[in-house]
């Protein structure tokens, strides 16, 4: 495994995370249901920022599963007595 898969990793669960939090202000903003009346502007800037937001986190947590992947069979192939910790840290 490469150190920009490890890192990548590391990294990932708290991008996921934050994307998942963006995600969700947003659907707070728009589950009002005067915003397009009152502010369609608005409304169309929100909407294409949830859609952004939405395939970042698909394409992360697409990333996070084949980098899990990548260690999981990195572990088993060097049989490496952590295999356990590693995968009980990311559940």
């Amino acid at each position: 495994m490469s150190f920009n898969d490890r890192r990548a990793l590391e990294m990932l669960p708290a991008r996921i995370a934050a994307l998942q939090t963006q995600i969700a202000g947003m659907n707070a903003v728009l589950a009002d249901p005067d915003l397009y009346a009152r502010d369609p502007g608005r409304f169309g800037a929100t909407t294409q920022a949830l859609a952004v937001a939405q395939d970042e986190l698909a394409a992360a947590e697409e990333q996070w599963l084949t980098s899990e992947m990548l260690a999981r069979k990195s572990m088993i192939s060097s049989g490496s007595p952590d295999f356990g910790s590693a995968v009980s840290m990311q559940q």
